[in-house]
């Protein structure tokens, strides 16, 4: 987590007449614009050591800096209350302005307030204990932070929060490497005594299993922190390291000891974290001595304070994770009018160059149309006979444009067509399906409102009012089919998330299964599910693997329904789905025992248009956008057929390896 960085009490000492001054000028008759820049220098200096004045002045800032609007002002202002508010545990709010100060920087293209943004960034997350996004944000600012933190105390302490947080991601190497680079930094700036990176390069060989040289780095940090008084934290942090690392060295009296040092600690009830790790120590000790009544006491400590911890951080996960999808909401949707806006003007540009090409290729044709004149002057004895054929085959030409460009107009439409067709059913079942249920309610009104039972009258009005949402919920959902239905060709613009492939699966099965029976009463068939629990999230579109599984199901429910009724009854439809992970990958399985396809047609069953379903019941798109689908996700799609015995379609998806820690 961020804390005072060690050094600079002395820095803001030697910049309080600044501060006055600063101060002064915000009393005098000046412009706005100096207004802002004094009070954003001042949020500056009360960032790390004064938080509630560090929001206020940056809040002020931004009042003086409506007037001329300076991007860079309103950059740093949200950047400073992101970070103060991130510093308060207010990780909602700290978000949201987060993302507005992004907005601004990706707006302003400034590379050095980009920098400056980006690591405040981390710093925040950071402060967020989200320890890959802090150190996404540092290392996505240049120059690299490595390279410049031996000039620059700033650049040091951001190397020192690096090393925290691989360290806190147990990268135990990589945390090593930046301890080190902080404390060259440090021996070239002198601005801080080295406690905190003494105490990281304990904790860090502690952690690797080197004792010793642990010890040596904590009883330094320990010492240089009972040596400043603006550095109570770091002797407790100390502490707690030396009692860790002393009961790894079985010397459970020493642990003791030092755990007992924390405990008595003055703040120590500030500082969570550490006092249930102590707590939790203590309780170990205790039962190493076979002192029961300890350990006991230790433990409902432990216990008490981790339930504490663990219900406030989930109501905060709760919270962070509905605005992360709000802004990815968002996001997605700036990114669909920005592909609009970027539509209309390819459109535009289009239509002007068939324009040029259309009064090019007429002027070209009317000189060549006077050339041929001038010719048949010279040449009288052809004249009718050539102009015959010129008109003939001017006559063709026209008709065979016209006959062009109406199989093209024709073929677009049939695809459009084919494709809603196809793709819209399903909402449209769900629409009469909930339709029918509310005719069936409003029925059971008129008998209740006879009865007189007003009571139940209510509770069915507001299953009406219920089904009437869904009703319209899905014909939004209809109306969205139709404008994506021309995204077929096109590579998908949907963002992967992680995803879990099993409930997927089961949520569009239901939907397969539930739309053919509301489409169809007499359909009824079996189906079963054999998933792999083991597989967790995998990174994928979830829309649009689920439009792949939709279409399989809907397809293996078609086949072993059109197989039963030419069976009147002797056979038995099932239709398997089943999920595994195998290798690294995760294997999709959609298994019929329907009519299954001949074996001369399977290779085709991928192409666009090709469908082995009756004229007019499918447009052969199905299997083809769904292939395009897996192969945009970088995955592998097969189909296996024996001709009267059924199909096995099998989908195979890489997993990302690091949904796995």
């Amino acid at each position: 987590m961020i804390c005072v960085i060690p050094g600079f009490a002395q820095i803001l000492v030697k910049q309080r007449a600044i501060l006055d001054s600063l101060k002064q000028q915000l009393t005098e008759n000046r412009p706005d614009s100096i207004k802002a820049a004094s009070t954003l220098a001042i949020s500056d200096f009360y960032l790390f050591n004064d938080n509630d004045s560090a929001l206020l002045y940056a809040n002020r800032a931004l009042y003086y800096n409506k007037q001329f609007n300076n991007p860079a002002i309103r950059i740093r202002a949200y950047t400073n209350i992101f970070i103060t508010q991130g510093l308060q545990r207010n990780d909602v709010a700290a978000l949201k302005t987060l993302f507005t100060a992004q907005k601004l920087v990706d707006n302003y293209q400034d590379p050095s307030l980009k920098r400056y943004f980006l690591q405040a960034a981390g710093l925040l997350y950071n402060s967020l204990e989200d320890y890959r996004n802090s150190l996404q944000y540092f290392f996505a600012s240049t120059p690299p932070i490595e390279d410049t933190a031996a000039q620059d105390f700033y650049h040091t302490v951001i190397c020192r929060i690096i090393s925290e947080d691989y360290y806190k991601l147990n990268m135990l190497d990589s945390a090593l490497v930046y301890a080190h680079i902080v404390l060259k930094g440090l021996e070239k700036t002198r601005m801080d005594n080295g406690t905190v990176a003494h105490r990281l390069l304990g904790n860090i060989y502690r952690r690797k299993g080197q004792l010793q040289p642990a010890l040596k780095e904590l009883h330094t940090s320990l010492w240089l922190a009972e040596n400043a008084d603006y550095l109570n934290v770091e002797a407790i942090k100390s502490q707690l390291g030396l009692a860790q690392t002393f009961y790894a060295l079985r010397n459970i009296d020493s642990s003791l000891y030092f755990c007992m040092a924390v405990m008595h600690a003055s703040k120590i009830n500030s500082f969570v974290e550490e006092k249930l790790q102590t707590l939790d120590l203590l309780k170990d000790i205790y039962a190493k001595k076979n002192n029961t009544d300890s350990a006991y006491k230790y433990t409902s400590l432990t216990l008490n304070l981790r339930d504490s911890i663990y219900n406030a951080n989930k109501t905060k996960a709760v919270q962070r994770a509905e605005l992360e999808q709000q802004m990815r909401t968002v996001a997605l949707e700036n990114e669909k009018k920005s592909y609009e806006t970027r539509s209309k003007i390819y459109a535009l540009i289009a239509a002007l160059l068939v324009f040029l090409l259309i009064v090019f290729i007429l002027i070209r044709h009317n000189r060549h149309k006077q050339k041929a004149y001038a010719l048949l002057q010279k040449q009288k004895e052809e004249t009718d006979e050539q102009k015959l054929k010129v008109e003939q085959s001017l006559q063709e030409l026209k008709a065979t444009q016209v006959q062009l460009i109406q199989k093209e107009k024709m073929a677009s439409l049939g695809e459009l067509t084919a494709g809603i067709a196809h793709e819209i059913q399903n909402p449209l079942n769900f629409v009469n399906n909930f339709s029918e249920v509310n005719k069936e309610l409003l029925i059971e009104i008129k008998e209740e409102l006879n009865k007189g039972d007003l009571a139940e009258v209510k509770l069915i009005v507001d299953d009406v009012i219920c089904n009437e949402e869904k009703i319209n919920h899905h014909g939004k959902r209809a109306d969205a089919i139709v404008k994506g239905m021309l995204e077929h060709s096109r590579t998908s613009k949907g963002e992967k998330q992680p995803t879990n492939i099993n409930a997927l699966a089961e949520e569009y099965l239901r939907l397969a299964y539930h739309g053919l029976r509301a489409k169809d009463k007499s359909f009824n068939a079996d189906f079963k599910t054999d998933f792999d629990e083991s597989i967790g999230k995998i990174n994928i579109v979830p829309q649009d693997i689920g439009r792949v599984l939709l279409n399989l199901f809907n397809n293996a429910f078609y086949t072993v329904s059109e197989k039963k009724s030419k069976l009147n009854g002797t056979y038995e439809p099932m239709v398997t789905i089943t999920t595994k992970k195998e290798n690294g990958s995760v294997i999709i399985k959609v298994t019929d025992n329907g009519n299954g396809i001949p074996q001369n047609i399977v290779t085709k069953i991928f192409q666009p248009f090709f469908t082995t379903k009756p004229t007019g019941q499918g447009t052969g798109l199905g299997l083809s956008l769904s292939y395009d689908i897996i192969k945009a996700h970088g995955g592998e799609i097969k189909l296996e057929s024996k001709e009267g015995e059924g199909s096995k379609f099998t989908i195979e998806l890489q997993k990302d390896k690091t949904l796995d820690t």
